[in-house]
């Protein structure tokens, strides 16, 4: 089957199970796999409070512009478990501490919700899909304490236990095959330096997520196709464009969505299809594992097919792949 009909026919509920054996038995540091960026967005509403995130010019203009800054500040429109029945397999989760709550939240600038009940979907889709791995990538964390921290990490040992992916020094050696036999399906990646985490939590060196920084799609395209990963660890690229205050003053009655996340969609996708997953070449670019977008349900998740699409590179490459890592 070519790689274009292959697209039109994806199981995105369960691609990882179904790929072919060889690519199961690919480091799974060397698949690509779809993300959304702030994943948790969605959960932002009117009544959403600005969190400790809040840049201090967000502070003196939410009250006069809430409606604006929501349009600016929401990068996803479903839920998590939409999210995972579109292929979605990484999410990128920034959490908070409120005052007067004992409850974790995700944020973005703006509080997005209570951390449990997305936590649970996730819990249940892998419990119902035992071919599918997903990464948790807990990138910030605000207003937190040592006993914050340490209470979120209990919390997540008890959620997901014996499905969690231990961290390893030899990353090469995860394979979604490898993993189907031992049950393990979640890997949290905990960004927190400061936090002596448990030997089930990776830690940011083992998934970098470099951010681009850039509010031009010409100047995203060249930070992706220029940035170099290290041969055995995972990575990510994130395909976001960041929108600067002056970017959204000059669009102030429009959205990320519009602004953002559709000229990524046009523009930067057909690009992402001369990306190929596998060991990066010797310069150490544009070699993908994790990528990253907002809005991931555009044009019917069109972004997830496109890089769950580049794996089938991999069935070309195999000899050289496993060459290159014997």
């Amino acid at each position: 089957m070519g790689e274009e009909s292959f697209a039109q026919t994806i199981d995105l509920e369960n691609w990882m199970k179904k790929l072919p054996e060889q690519i199961k038995n690919t480091p799974f540091i060397y698949i690509a796999i779809p993300g959304s960026h702030d994943s948790m967005t969605y959960a932002i509403t009117r009544s959403s409070d600005l969190a400790p995130d809040a840049e201090p010019i967000l502070k003196r203009l939410y009250p006069l512009f809430k409606g604006t800054i929501l349009r600016w500040t929401i990068t996803q429109s479903i839920d998590a478990l939409q999210q995972l029945l579109m292929g979605i397999r990484y999410f990128d989760l920034r959490l908070a501490t409120k005052t007067g709550s004992d409850h974790f939240y995700f944020t973005h600038g703006v509080y997005a919700g209570e951390i449990t009940g997305p936590l649970h979907q996730i819990k249940d889709f892998i419990n119902s899909h035992p071919g599918e791995v997903v990464i948790l990538d807990l990138q910030h964390f605000y207003g937190f304490t040592a006993d914050d921290h340490q209470k979120l990490i209990r919390y997540l040992l008890n959620m997901f236990g014996p499905k969690l992916v231990p961290r390893i020094q030899n990353l090469q050696s995860i394979t979604l095959n490898s993993l189907q036999r031992l049950g393990q399906q979640v890997v949290v990646v905990y960004r927190n330096p400061s936090v002596q985490s448990t030997g089930e939590l990776w830690q940011s060196n083992m998934l970098p997520s470099p951010w681009p920084q850039q509010d031009s799609i010409t100047a995203l395209l060249l930070f992706l196709q220029n940035v170099k990963r290290h041969p055995g660890m995972g990575f990510v690229h994130q395909a976001v464009l960041t929108p600067t205050p002056a970017f959204i003053l000059f669009r102030w009655l429009s959205t990320l969505r519009e602004k953002c996340a559709k000229p990524v969609k046009n523009e930067i996708y057909p690009k992402l299809t001369e990306f190929t997953p596998g060991p990066p070449k010797t310069n150490g670019s544009a070699s993908v594992n994790v990528v990253i977008a907002d809005f991931i349900d555009l044009d019917n998740a069109i972004f997830s097919k496109t890089v769950i699409n580049l794996n089938y590179k991999l069935l070309r490459n195999t000899n050289s792949l496993f060459h290159n890592n014997g």
